[in-house]
């Protein structure tokens, strides 16, 4: 079996049943492409058909980032890979760029449907929390969450993020803010 990562990238956090592993620039070019062929050959885990058309405006923004601060790169997108045979992606996790000057570093993750109600999410979520807490950069996480999406609400409520606001999103419509202190455990 292949190395599970990118190329010249080693996955450095882990959760009891997952690799969360930073994807390259090149890697997600190539899927904002559409060549999965290109993107299959990049990595060891099975890539599904369809990701590359239902994370469209993720990629076009992490791209962007990467490009302008590519030391933020090993955390803006992440594959959540189930370690198991075959090893295959279940989900993405990333944070949307690094701390901004206040200390709020924002989270966001998905996982695809079929792999739904498993606890992913929630590995991958404090997992990658856990991974930033000892930066000084980070004061407190962030998550905006669709009002509607009743299950990401309660993960985000279960892990102590709490409301705090609401927002616009061009994108995503109207999302509700949560935040958590970084130095709750």
């Amino acid at each position: 079996m292949r190395d599970p990562c990118p190329v010249n990238m080693k996955p450095d956090v882990r959760s009891t049943r997952l690799d969360l592993v930073p994807m390259s620039l090149e890697l997600m070019e190539a899927l904002q492409r559409r060549d999965l062929e290109s993107a299959q050959q990049m990595v060891g885990y099975t890539i599904p058909p369809d990701w590359p058309q239902a994370m469209e405006s993720v990629l076009r923004f992490r791209i962007a980032i990467a490009r302008q601060q590519p030391e933020t790169l090993p955390l803006l997108l992440l594959a959540m890979v189930l370690r198991a045979e075959p090893t295959i992606v279940v989900g993405r996790f990333g944070f949307h760029g690094p701390a901004d000057d206040e200390g709020m570093i924002e989270i966001g993750y998905e996982v695809f449907p079929q792999y739904r109600r498993q606890g992913y999410a929630r590995e991958a979520v404090l997992a990658m929390m856990s991974s930033v807490r000892g930066d000084p950069a980070v004061v407190r996480f962030r998550a905006s969450v669709r009002p509607d999406n009743a299950p990401s609400r309660a993960l985000v409520a279960g892990l102590g993020f709490i409301e705090v606001g609401s927002q616009w999103d061009e994108e995503d419509g109207e999302e509700t803010l949560f935040e958590r202190s970084s130095s709750q455990p």
